[in-house]
């Protein structure tokens, strides 16, 4: 038994495809990324690129969801949150950053191809991009950000661009846009925009190569090294109407149901590679002046136990997700409020917690873990970037008390 079947989930529901998948992409991303971290470090060029494309190109990741007429696999039906969560999980164990991209890609598709919600014509038009080359399509959202600046929000944050126009296309400007990822090599922007003259935002497709898009230096952050982010600017870029996704507010919590699924799994998925980590640890460490193995101290064993149960339960949160995206006749829509706000509170319970989690294996480390060798400290720099990008938690508690108490005024 593999040390990671120790954290149960319902593997029942995984069709025989998913779980050759995940099996597959564990055994890829140990011998092509995990063995080459200590040599390669965080290079893009050498190990993190490469592996994009095996992923997305090769793999076909960038391709999953899309209808089979249009070169996709057509695995457009609503159980393919299964297939997501165990894909995704899997290639963070390896990398974060790496995950983080995947999980912005699938959630695209989810949003625009899946059965039930299909927009033919868009995706006729979009799906080619992903299908038909033999790069690596990175997508990256414009999502609402918090800023003291006065203008259109949704839900109480600010938005980052504004578009203009309708039957004939859109033109969008916004300056200074902090996209959610990487703003130097994204080939696709997915941009939630306020439209002058209505009151419902909308989730516009902007090609990478728009004329008037103005991409800024690539900015140093702490991690999430697969993401070479920038700020944009959009100054008067056009796009055809077609490339509008959807308006209102079903649609953008349909598609940030899909990605806060994603973003969970990518945080299992890196509490996994933890958990392997200080289980060697464990295993293999003597207690100075005891003779005693690391793991059979009381007290060690106690706070290792805290831990495991921690990621047990985040990776069953996960899949219980999952199950939820899976089945919207017995849950909703991933629309729907319901399924939103779980959404919402299962990513941002899993991300509070991996901090603790991560933050307590570093404890009983010692120097070791913040040590670059030992690999925890990039696990903790990436889980935390992701953190800060998916926004504070005390504000997402106004979606979930709007929820459960019915706030008016939040």
């Amino acid at each position: 038994m593999s040390d990671l079947d120790l954290f149960l989930y319902p593997k029942n529901r995984l069709g025989e495809a998913d779980l050759d998948l995940a099996s597959s992409l564990q055994g890829l991303v140990e011998k092509e990324v995990m063995d080459k971290r200590l040599e390669l470090k965080e290079d893009y060029k050498e190990l993190l690129a490469p592996m994009m494309k095996r992923l997305f190109v090769d793999i076909g990741l960038q391709k999953m969801l899309w209808p089979e007429n249009l070169g996709g696999d057509e695995h457009n039906q609503p159980e393919a949150a299964y297939t997501i969560a165990s894909a995704i999980e899997q290639i963070a164990r390896a990398d974060t950053g790496l995950a983080f991209l995947a999980a912005h890609s699938l959630a695209l598709q989810a949003s625009l191809a899946l059965e039930g919600n299909l927009n033919q014509e868009l995706c006729d038009s979009i799906a080619p991009l992903f299908c038909e080359g033999d790069k690596p399509v990175i997508v990256s959202f414009i999502l609402p950000t918090y800023s003291e600046e006065e203008g259109p929000e949704w839900r109480g944050k600010y938005l980052q661009v504004e578009a203009a126009g309708g039957a004939d296309g859109y033109v969008l400007n916004g300056k200074g846009i902090r996209p959610s990822c990487c703003g130097v090599d994204a080939a696709l922007f997915g941009a939630l925009c306020s439209v002058k003259g209505e009151e419902e935002p909308a989730f516009i497709l902007v090609p990478g190569d728009a004329s008037g898009i103005k991409r800024g230096e690539e900015f140093k952050k702490t991690g999430l090294a697969a993401s070479r982010n920038a700020d944009v600017v959009f100054a008067e870029v056009k796009v055809p109407a077609v490339n509008l996704a959807f308006k209102g507010d079903e649609g953008i919590r349909r598609l940030l149901s899909w990605y806060y699924l994603g973003l969970s799994a990518a945080g299992v998925g890196s509490l996994l590679a933890c958990y392997e980590i200080i289980k060697e640890w464990g295993d293999n460490r003597v207690i100075k002046g005891r003779g005693q193995i690391f793991k059979e101290n009381p007290l060690t064993a106690a706070l290792m136990a805290q831990i495991a149960q921690d990621i047990a339960v985040d990776r069953m949160l996960t899949y219980n997700l999952a199950g939820m995206l899976a089945e919207p006749e017995a849950y909703g829509d991933a629309g729907s409020e319901a399924v939103f706000v779980s959404s919402t509170m299962i990513v941002h319970h899993i991300y509070t917690t991996a901090e603790w989690i991560i933050h307590r294996v570093m404890e009983l480390m010692a120097s070791a873990g913040y040590a670059k060798e030992w690999q925890l400290e990039r696990y903790w720099r990436d889980v935390k970037t992701v953190q800060c990008y998916l926004g504070a938690s005390e504000i997402a508690k106004f979606d979930i008390a709007r929820w459960f108490y019915q706030c008016q005024t939040l």
